[in-house]
């Protein structure tokens, strides 16, 4: 009953930290208000209800304390969830009427290195000092800013104090739906401000911990391979395998490898590699005395922490790993599912936000599945060999129990990743097994180190190669992927788990999850008619969607439509487009819309691309008219009912003629007297950069496409 009990405690302390976050404002009740009435009323039922249905389970004031215990939770949630100080530099930006200003800052590199796609480091500078130009003293200041620096002569690298020219700016919200929201990243990473930086100086070199013997592992695990293109590939992966993605800067086309065929778990040092080597010492350390092991076990693990920088997996793994070692002393058993719910409660209560972490959320869910799953299946392959029913059981554990939460974070499967996680099983084991040596010898004899990396390259390339294999399997959107659909996956799992019913009846429980997925999005299907106009900086970009038909265009490139569209398309589930048109100025333009009924070229001077969808007349002008240039003469059943060009200006003589009664631009800012023309004939203008992607339906007109954008901005 007291395990029982413990449990139920650290359930409710997670529930109370997952209300804190929720934005749900109901008949525009405030969000504080809304997860009271919600742990009022969750403890009511819990107090009424579960007593008479689990009569072996706790008490009417038990539950009560429990529900006590979700609202303090959900308060402590919101009081621990980063804001600015009251000297943070991002305060800067509130006294300026613009988004940028040039500045001079003073701080220490504390995290990051890695290379984005435009070849730039990037990094979390802890600010001391700050200048804004004309002034030329410096005043102290306090925050973390996330700084993009140039690569020069000196290599950056963290806990170097550094004093960098560049433009402090407030990082942009998602203004499009399904995007990656990058400011609500760095929020929750205590970050309100970016510096793009232009000139960095190098002041001091600090003490930085065990980065001197991370780096020396990394420089003699790519020191025999080749210099040039993709030849140290195989080394840095050897090298992020074992000390984790944040001590490796890996490239940007390696990790998005990696990332596109679901083995992105592989980048970063794990539950398995901890596993590998603390296991492996105390193996070792049997021929001491126990408290010897236990120490030499509990060092390797604080060095081992050390190294990786802290990642959540690794914090995880060690702290299991330590209360094993607790038991082993103790001459106990220890049970794994509570030791795991215990190290997820304490660890969020020491950090809250890691609570919306995918990769602590991922790493957890895998772990509790493989050590709730993974035997009962592996029992069910006994007609395989015992090593082969394992490499296919873990695997799977860990998928079924992360699949819920990857759908609703990114809204689409990917079917490469189970038989590609079974089928590199074996490599990941040599690599892990093999990068560990490596390591260890890379501190003592370096070059012996680079040898038996060198020799690990092969099967670190075939790991590579057979990724890229994989990488032709398109994903599978699914959708929007509500939080209510994955709780009700995750109790069928449970049901199928705990419950001597349910697992009876998996295989119907297997197929009401599947249609849980499929009808609404067969639904969504058949009935939604939308278009959205989306916030681009290459023009145009336009989805429109109606029954049994799906049409994209767009005035880019394909690879950054793709990087912007894909992340909507699954959210959309959309799979296959019937429609896709890649506008390109100054060609034959009729070929490419050959496939499009909806669509037509009204002129090619300007270009104008005319549309009707779903009653409505929609120009798309790709190039704004010059002011000399004189409009059509349009009777009123021949006007456009919205019009849509790039830019912030739109010529007064064309909007006279036209007179749309909605007018959308794709530029940053809007003009205040073209408004005022607009609003004049009754028109409404709205800017993309302001308003973000904005979405048509028939019942609504135009609306933002993403709700959470300030109101102010639509």
């Amino acid at each position: 009953m007291r395990s029982q009990l413990t449990a139920l405690v650290c359930l409710s302390i997670i529930v109370g930290l997952l209300l804190s976050g929720l934005t749900w404002q109901p008949l525009g009740v405030l969000a504080g208000v809304s997860i009271f009435i919600l742990s009022i009323g969750l403890t009511a039922i819990a107090v009424i209800f579960l007593p008479k249905f689990w009569r072996r389970g706790p008490t009417r004031s038990q539950w009560l304390g429990l529900g006590l215990i979700v609202l303090l939770a959900s308060g402590y949630g919101a009081w621990r969830f980063p804001s600015p100080s009251a000297n943070d530099i991002s305060h800067l930006l509130d006294v300026s009427d613009s988004e940028s200003q040039t500045i001079v800052a003073i701080g220490t590199l504390t995290d990051g290195g890695r290379f984005n796609a435009g070849g730039n480091q990037q990094f979390w500078l802890s600010v001391e000092q700050v200048q804004r130009p004309p002034e030329h003293h410096f005043r102290s200041t306090q925050g973390k800013v996330y700084l993009t620096l140039a690569p020069s002569k000196i290599p950056w690298r963290r806990c170097q104090k550094i004093r960098v020219t560049g433009q402090l700016y407030r990082p942009m919200v998602a203004k499009n739906p399904g995007s990656f929201n990058f400011a609500d990243y760095l929020t929750k990473q205590g970050i309100f401000a970016g510096i793009s930086g232009k000139k960095g100086v190098l002041l001091e070199e600090k003490f930085c911990g065990l980065t001197p013997i991370r780096d020396r592992i990394v420089q003699a695990q790519i020191a025999w391979l080749p210099r040039d293109g993709k030849g140290q590939w195989p080394g840095l992966l050897l090298s992020s395998i074992v000390l984790g993605q944040k001590a490796v800067n890996l490239p940007v086309e390696l990790r998005n490898l990696f990332n596109q065929v679901g083995l992105s778990h592989f980048l970063a040092a794990s539950g398995y590699q901890v596993s590998l080597l603390v296991g492996t010492v105390l193996a070792f350390g049997q021929r001491f005395s126990k408290p010897v092991a236990i120490a030499l076990g509990a060092g390797t693990l604080l060095f081992y922490l050390g190294l990786t920088g802290l990642e959540p997996s690794v914090i995880r793994a060690s702290l299991m790993w330590g209360a094993v070692m607790l038991a082993i002393i103790n001459d106990r058993k220890i049970n794994t599912v509570g030791a795991l719910l215990l190290v997820a409660t304490v660890m969020l209560l020491v950090k809250p936000v890691w609570i919306w972490s995918l990769g602590f959320q991922l790493s957890f869910l895998a772990t509790f599945g493989i050590v709730v799953m993974a035997k009962p299946l592996q029992e069910g392959l006994d007609f395989l060999p015992p090593k082969l029913a394992e490499m296919i059981a873990v695997p799977v554990a860990a998928s079924v129990w992360t699949t819920p939460i990857l759908l609703l974070q990114l809204g689409y499967l990917i079917p490469a990743a189970l038989p590609l996680n079974i089928l590199i099983t074996p490599l990941l084991e040599i690599l892990s097994f093999g990068g560990m040596v490596s390591a260890g010898l890379s501190l003592i004899v370096p070059t012996l180190g680079s040898a038996v990396a060198w020799g690990l390259a092969f099967p670190a390339q075939w790991l590579i190669t057979i990724a890229q294999q994989f990488q032709g399997i398109p994903n599978i959107a699914v959708g929007q992927v509500g939080v209510w659909q994955v709780g009700v996956m995750y109790g069928a799992f449970g049901l199928i788990g705990w419950v001597p019913l349910g697992r009876k009846r998996a295989i119907w429980i297997v197929l009401f999850l599947i249609g849980l997925l499929s009808f609404p999005l067969l639904f969504a299907w058949q009935t939604r008619v939308q278009a959205t106009v989306f916030d681009s900086r290459d023009g145009p970009v336009i989805v429109t969607q109606r029954p049994g038909h799906t049409t994209a265009i767009a005035a880019t490139t394909v690879e950054r439509t793709d990087r912007l569209l894909k992340p909507f398309f699954a959210k959309q589930g959309i799979n296959q487009l019937d429609c896709q048109v890649f506008v390109e100025i100054g060609r034959t333009q009729a070929e490419k819309i050959k496939n499009c009924p909806e669509l037509t070229w009204y002129s090619h001077s300007p270009p104008i691309l005319a549309m009707e969808f779903a009653g409505q007349r929609w120009w798309i002008f790709w190039l704004i008219p010059e002011r000399q240039q004189p409009p059509p003469r349009l009777n009123l059943d021949q006007r456009p009912d919205v019009v849509i060009w790039p830019g912030s200006f739109f010529p007064y003589a064309w909007l006279e003629q036209l007179r749309p009664l909605q007018a959308i631009a794709i530029a940053p800012h809007g003009n205040a007297k073209l408004r005022q023309k607009i609003e004049r004939y009754q028109g409404q203008l709205w800017v993309t950069g302001e308003a973000g992607a904005v979405q048509w339906t028939p019942r609504w007109g135009l609306s933002p496409a993403l709700e959470s954008l300030d109101p102010d901005l639509r």
